[in-house]
């Protein structure tokens, strides 16, 4: 047995690790041209930071030669020794940027805050797309200029070469699986998606256009006019409902505060589509840099119906950079985009009513259905939507005070519906609750408000009948008595309606699924359970006939109740309301029953004639 420890160093088979770390880490190929891109960039940048040139304009060239199958990549950075080649180029893990951003961040906030590299793994990705990869570099701090030549195997060449000026190309020979890098159309699209922002002029094949902004649009003189041309270009075409603008903001964190570094912005798409299509994502950039797109998280659950472009340097990307961290600083930033979002959407409603009212109009369902799952999104907005009544498009607030109180609603769409006609007969307005989630936050909101009631009219419009005495009304009565018809009479507004047929509240539900059962069309065991739930409802089979209620204000049911003597022109005017309320309730008849209803009505109706 050994008695001693023994201690030995791990052993690391390059291109194995080159192969896992290039192939493995990054997802996507194209972030190959991203991190050369960025590499590049940082150099520029360094020379600024560190060099002592006052005229020094900094340039970025990609160019791709289709014959020799090779994408080059120049820039007029700061260049590498060979010292610093073996220190960070050669070693895996270490970065250059990363260190230098150390260094500075004591001196240069703003310096450190624009370089972008951190993980030291970013020129792997050059091995995504190429089987060979060859970097001349110059530095800045000698005039020898070094090329670097390697396969990914486990060695790499350096011998002098020649180059004018300070700086660094990277000649990648393009692997055959990833030809589609030498398109240059696609290479114009890849070099937007994710250096758009760069401050500095991205060009293609010598072409004396640069290819992207340089600058991300809440940086322009108008703001608003850039924002919403960028949208139009970056969103398919997309016109903003409204722009909500992003800075810094402070993050209570209850024992200390955070002030979080936000740029952006975030905006509501014109609508939704019938299938409540939802939003709630974020196109995320850190220093500039495009990180990821339909980034969800970053905004709260409830906002479903915002999309926006956010950079901020305190998030902490993956190691591919193609995501980011979920850590306590992730939580800030989403919590200041959310109260930002907040206040935004507070001013809108209070100094923009009629973009305010588009906005909820466009993304109602969406917003309801959000607002139903969080208490905070729902007091921020429970009294700013608006509901689809027999009145127009009212908020419960307003709905209430038309209303005295009480949330009237139905559950099915509103139309030539005779509890509409029967509520507006007492001047209340109804709310349509047959859309998504406009019934739960109705009850989440008599919940949030004491002293308000719910009151369902369809099935439950009997409250808004005021009961009449049956014995003077007993003639007719006694006629539906004998038609098998169960009868009431009331008094309701309007008077010119002389009777309404009002039913159970789950009738159709109750009839079709008797209906299965009696067909056998559902399964033995839940056969069982669902007879014995329809027993236990205790609605009995002239329940389902539903309740002719005349009206004793209307004129014409007092004329009838006065003709004692029966008579056919009498008889036809009782079958012609009786048959008008069923099928103005259109409640549980099949076509063959409304068939027969209006069949027996034009019976009435030819008996009258001379």
């Amino acid at each position: 047995m050994r008695e001693i420890e023994e201690r030995h160093l791990f052993k690391l088979h390059l291109p194995g690790l080159l192969r896992v770390l290039a192939e493995h880490l990054y997802a996507d190929k194209h972030v190959a041209i991203r991190e050369l891109i960025q590499n590049a960039y940082d150099s520029c940048l360094r020379r600024a930071v560190e060099g002592k040139d006052l005229d020094y304009q900094p340039r970025l060239g990609v160019s791709i030669d289709v014959a020799q199958q090779t994408l080059t990549i120049r820039d007029n950075g700061c260049g590498l020794t060979a010292a610093e080649i073996d220190t960070y180029l050669a070693t895996i893990g270490r970065s250059y940027t990363r260190e230098l951003r150390e260094r500075l961040s004591v001196m240069s906030h703003q310096h450190t805050s624009e370089l972008i590299g951190q993980f030291g793994f970013g020129f792997l990705s050059a091995f995504l797309i190429a089987s060979e990869v060859v970097l001349i570099t110059r530095s800045v701090k000698d005039d020898e200029a070094l090329r670097w030549r390697s396969t990914g195997d486990e060695s790499y060449s350096l011998e002098p070469a020649e180059r004018a000026e300070a700086g660094t190309t990277i000649q990648l020979r393009v692997k055959p699986g990833a030809a589609f890098v030498l398109q240059e159309a696609l290479l114009v699209e890849t070099i937007q998606k994710y250096a758009d922002f760069l401050p500095i002029p991205i060009h293609v094949n010598g072409s004396p256009y640069r290819v992207n902004m340089m600058a991300p649009p809440w940086e322009s003189l108008d703001a608003m006019a850039a924002i919403r041309n960028y949208v139009a270009r970056a969103f398919d075409r997309l016109e903003p409902l409204c722009i909500i603008p992003l800075h810094d903001h402070r993050v209570d964190l209850g024992h200390d505060a955070l002030v979080v570094p936000l740029q952006g912005f975030l905006f509501v798409p014109p609508s939704s589509v019938a299938s409540v299509r939802e939003y709630g994502d974020m196109r995320v950039y850190i220093r500039r840099m495009f990180i990821c797109e339909n980034e969800r998280d970053l905004l709260p659950p409830w906002a479903r119906f915002v999309r926006g472009v956010i950079d901020c340097p305190a998030l902490q990307p993956t190691a591919s950079r193609e995501g980011i961290h979920r850590d306590d600083t992730f939580e800030a930033v989403r919590r200041a985009v959310e109260e930002q979002l907040l206040q935004g959407l507070r001013r809108l409603a209070g100094e923009e009513p009629a973009t305010w009212r588009r906005l909820v109009h466009s993304h109602t369902d969406v917003m309801k259905g959000w607002a139903v799952k969080d208490c905070r999104f729902f007091e921020q907005v429970a009294d700013l939507v608006t509901f689809h009544t027999s009145r127009g498009h009212l908020t419960l607030p307003d709905y209430l005070r038309q209303s005295g109180g009480i949330l009237y609603y139905v559950t099915r769409e509103l139309g030539s519906l005779q509890d509409q006609l029967l509520a507006e007969g007492h001047d209340v307005p109804v709310i349509d609750a047959s859309w998504f989630a406009v019934l739960p936050f109705l009850e989440k909101y008599a919940d949030f408000r004491l002293g308000i009631r719910l009151v369902r009219l369809d099935g439950e419009a009997t409250h808004l009948l005021h009961p009449v005495p049956g014995e003077e009304y007993a003639p007719l009565l006694n006629a539906y008595r004998r038609r098998e018809v169960r009868a009431r009479v009331v008094t309701f507004k309007p008077a010119e309606v002389p009777a309404l047929m009002l039913y159970p509240q789950d009738a159709e539900f109750i009839l079709e699924t008797r209906g299965a059962l009696d067909a056998g069309e559902i399964p033995g065991p839940l056969a069982g359970l669902i007879a014995t739930y329809l027993h236990d409802t205790g609605t009995s089979e002239e329940d389902l006939k539903g309740t002719l209620y005349l009206n004793a204000s209307c004129p014409l049911i007092g004329r009838l109740n006065a003709l004692a003597d029966e008579s056919p022109a009498r008889d036809a005017a009782l079958t012609l309301i009786y048959q008008v309320a069923r099928l103005f309730a259109g409640r549980t008849l099949t076509v063959s029953g409304a068939t027969a209803a209006f069949e027996e009505a034009v019976q009435a109706l030819a008996s009258l004639l001379p």
